[in-house]
């Protein structure tokens, strides 16, 4: 089995990745958890340089220096961004793809006029208003206390910086959905089942955009956004599931 890299979400680092990196090791994988630049440890790029393609070209950096120049990606919610652009720019790096609460098209008008809202907010205030905000959309109807910590405690150790510069890069996306009718590798799509943000339609939207609707999709009962972390043990089983079906 080639290298896996998981790409993680906004505002978050390569902790939410946890449960599904020890998994993996321990059935002999070699995974990757890379932080995007301006989250967890890693230095923010300049404003006017960052962009879901500047992130991806970090991603394929690491894929050809730590992976031998190919590996699985997943994504989730905005590394799911970074995963398109990767595959639009690099698609020989990446031989298949795992979509974790995401979504392929751009912002609505309506969605960038609140992401220049939010950034114009945590420019002035601070990150805590947006962080709480969030967490009362990404999870799910009931999340357990522990989760719901666990999540705050990552976001809240993300600079405001690194959050400002990936709203615009996120405000300033391309749609991606033709890139789903190009795609000859095998795909995985999760979704949680109480997903606001990128609901379980988006996911079968993205599934009916695939070659042939060639893409496994699998729904996660009792989570919201968050799955790998409010039920990580299910959507541990869904990739490994699609890992046992991609003989590369």
């Amino acid at each position: 089995m080639l290298p896996i890299v998981l790409i993680h979400g906004f505002p978050l680092d390569a902790r939410m990745w946890e449960s599904q990196a020890e998994f993996l090791r321990k059935r002999g994988m070699h995974v990757i958890t890379p932080d995007l630049p301006g989250f967890g440890k890693k230095t923010p790029l300049p404003r006017e340089q960052t962009s879901m393609e500047a992130f991806a070209e970090e991603i394929h950096r690491i894929i050809v220096q730590e992976a031998g120049g190919k590996a699985v990606v997943g994504g989730f919610s905005m590394g799911g961004y970074v995963l398109q652009a990767l595959l639009r720019a690099h698609p020989e790096s990446v031989a298949a793809a795992m979509f974790i609460s995401t979504r392929t098209d751009q912002d609505t008008p309506t969605a960038r006029e609140g992401r220049l809202k939010s950034i114009e907010h945590v420019t002035q205030n601070g990150t805590a208003a947006l962080i709480d905000t969030m967490l009362g959309k990404i999870m799910a109807k009931q999340p357990t206390a522990a989760v719901k910590k666990r999540v705050k405690e990552i976001m809240a150790n993300q600079s405001a910086a690194g959050i400002i510069n990936a709203q615009l890069a996120m405000a300033q996306r391309r749609d991606q959905t033709d890139l789903l009718t190009k795609l000859e590798i095998p795909l995985l799509i999760v979704v949680g089942a109480e997903d606001a943000v990128s609901t379980p339609s988006v996911a079968l939207g993205m599934q009916a955009h695939a070659q042939g609707g060639a893409a496994m999709l699998v729904q996660i009962a009792a989570a919201g956004h968050m799955a790998p972390m409010e039920q990580p043990a299910a959507v541990n089983d869904a990739i490994l599931a699609f890992l046992n079906t991609v003989h590369i």
